[in-house]
């Protein structure tokens, strides 16, 4: 008996078959891609440059960094996983 599931998994056809879609591996596929050069340009341009005394710069990390790249590799991941499975369904 197993303590982490409690329900007993089906294999229909040929098996396991990972439970994931062919779009759904693409397109976390593609998130990575996109997402991971983004997010290295972006914390590279954000950290470039010399701030003027008495002004707050290099502030915006969070905001400048991180959620541009997450939004952009989420919405490239996420067409791609639309695209092909629909391509794939019909």
């Amino acid at each position: 008996m197993s303590l982490l599931l409690p329900y007993t998994a089906v294999m229909a056809g040929e098996g396991y078959d990972g439970g994931f879609t062919r779009g759904g591996r693409l397109g976390c596929s593609v998130a990575a891609i996109v997402g991971t050069p983004l997010f290295a340009f972006l914390l590279l341009a954000d950290s470039l440059g010399d701030c003027d005394p008495g002004t707050d710069c290099h502030q915006g990390f969070l905001l400048h960094v991180l959620l541009p790249s997450v939004l952009i590799a989420s919405a490239a991941g996420l067409v791609v996983r639309i695209l092909v499975n629909r391509l794939s369904a019909g």
